[in-house]
């Protein structure tokens, strides 16, 4: 029988879990998008049909197109995935292996590129 700690673990966990899907669900119903930055202004585009969606102002613009550029639509999913993981559906390797695409979706960490001899 659970402690109250342990208990207490899993259901924290399985609401993480349901969060995580939560969270999916924000992040897939956003189109995929790229910051223009040749303006007086940033403006985000939605890259299926190139229209704008917002044209960033203020003193802060620069440092919001950076954060938008970097927390995409690929990064939304891959932060899913990974509170996911963590909310009981992978061991230690799956919740790494996520936390690592995590990374790398978010331009933090350099992408692998696998040598194929010809």
């Amino acid at each position: 029988m659970p402690n109250q700690r342990e208990r207490r673990e899993f259901d924290d966990r399985r609401r993480i879990g349901v969060l995580a899907d939560e969270w999916r669900q924000i992040a897939g119903g956003l189109p995929f998008w790229r910051i223009d930055d040749t303006g007086p202004e940033p403006v985000v585009i939605a890259t299926d049909l190139n229209q704008p969606l917002a044209t960033l102002h203020g003193m802060w613009a620069p440092n919001m197109a950076r954060y938008l550029a970097a927390m995409g639509k690929h990064s939304g999913l891959n932060l899913a995935e990974l509170l996911w993981r963590i909310g009981g559906h992978g061991g230690h390797e799956d919740v790494t292996r996520a936390s690592i695409e995590l990374l790398r979706s978010l331009g933090l960490e350099p992408r692998n590129d696998r040598y194929r001899p010809r």
